[in-house]
């Protein structure tokens, strides 16, 4: 599944882009994802490096998600996490980010999800996030349905963190 996500700022670049590498940016997305009640836990920082305008950084998500029944002998609320590893070219305005589930690593070949993620300028103070990416979940019969299912969460989170863009922005 493909997915492109796009948020527009009344935010000139510099500002936004000031909050994406903001080392306090997963303390506040952690704190807008609870009172938004979205179904993540907790967001943690693993790793972080900033170094020659180079952003890279690992986030650890936790999902608060109820099992259904008939999943529970072979899904545990430890494999309903992930990290999501990215890294951001502050020239470019642009950078890629990957998600490992917390799975086995045999299992790890049923799910990829990749993508990129670009700010632009829009003008009159203005600029837009963009945000592109394929989901594959590489199991028969509920494919369709649990893709659908993973999208709709990795939406919320990144509307979430387009409110949290906003609110650290405007701050700035």
């Amino acid at each position: 599944m493909h997915f492109e996500i796009a948020h527009e700022f009344d935010i000139p670049l510099d500002a936004l882009e000031l909050a994406v590498i903001s080392p306090n940016l997963v303390e506040k997305l952690g704190s807008k994802v609870r009172e938004l009640g979205i179904g993540i836990d907790t967001i943690r920082e693993r790793a972080r490096s900033l170094k020659d305008g180079v952003l890279d950084r690992v986030w650890h998500y936790q999902a608060n998600i109820r099992i259904p029944s008939f999943a529970r002998p072979y899904l545990t609320r430890e494999m309903c996490a992930w990290d999501e590893e990215s890294s951001y070219q502050l020239k470019k305005h642009r950078g890629r980010w990957t998600i490992t589930p917390n799975v086995k690593p045999e299992w790890r070949k049923y799910f990829t999800a990749a993508g990129t993620y670009a700010i632009e300028e829009l003008g009159d103070g203005r600029s837009r996030r963009v945000i592109k990416g394929d989901l594959e979940l590489r199991v028969r019969v509920v494919r369709p349905m649990a893709e659908r299912l993973i999208f709709s969460e990795v939406k919320k989170a990144f509307e979430a963190e387009a409110a949290t863009l906003r609110d650290m922005a405007t701050l700035i």
